[in-house]
């Protein structure tokens, strides 16, 4: 009990305060000591909450759905990179190792980006399968980070989650066909 040993500290030189274990003084000390621990600890959150570098629950989560979903699927390093990541753009950065900093701040790792200056179009090719909520998410993100003038062609690999249950097979018919992941991807 930290704040009861400061407390304590403070009035015993002071002479007019009986502090030892028993007394009203020594009570009311103790009671205050324990609503102060508790207070301290409650701001030594918040206080780690409110850095990326130091958050660990409510403070990455809440910066993630203000701008998407909370990415609670990749460990805690990673979503703090990606926040890192998408942090740290501004106006200027509208060069291709700008878009490819803001396409691994989404967490996609299998991209790739074909510019095509005559035609004023920048395609971006996404591999994975992500759930439909989170395609359109991603490219309505895209979308937004390319400069107005720029046609956007973005395609998804694999599969959609939508168009593995639009194919009406069991888990059981799925495995029956005794296909890998790669090939269920492309059936």
């Amino acid at each position: 009990m930290a704040q009861f040993d400061s407390m304590a500290d403070k009035l015993s030189p002071l002479g007019i305060y009986d502090i030892s274990e028993g007394a009203n003084i020594y009570n009311e000390l103790k009671a205050y000591a324990e609503a102060l621990d508790v207070h301290r600890a409650n701001i030594d959150a918040v206080l780690r909450e409110c850095f990326i570098s130091s958050a660990q629950t409510y403070g990455i989560e809440l910066r993630e759905k203000v701008i998407g979903d909370a990415k609670s699927l990749y460990p805690i390093s990673k979503r703090r990179e990606m926040l890192t990541l998408r942090k740290g753009f501004n106006e200027n950065d509208f060069t291709r190792e700008s878009l490819y900093k803001f396409l691994d701040s989404f967490g996609i790792t299998d991209y790739r980006v074909i510019e095509l200056p005559s035609i004023s179009t920048v395609s971006v090719f996404v591999g994975g399968s992500y759930p439909d909520s989170e395609v359109k998410w991603i490219e309505n993100q895209i979308r937004l980070i390319l400069p107005a003038h720029l046609n956007a062609v973005i395609n998804f690999g694999g599969r959609s989650w939508n168009s593995f249950q639009l194919m009406n097979k069991t888990f059981a018919q799925l495995d029956g066909d005794n296909l890998s992941w790669a090939q269920i991807h492309l059936q």
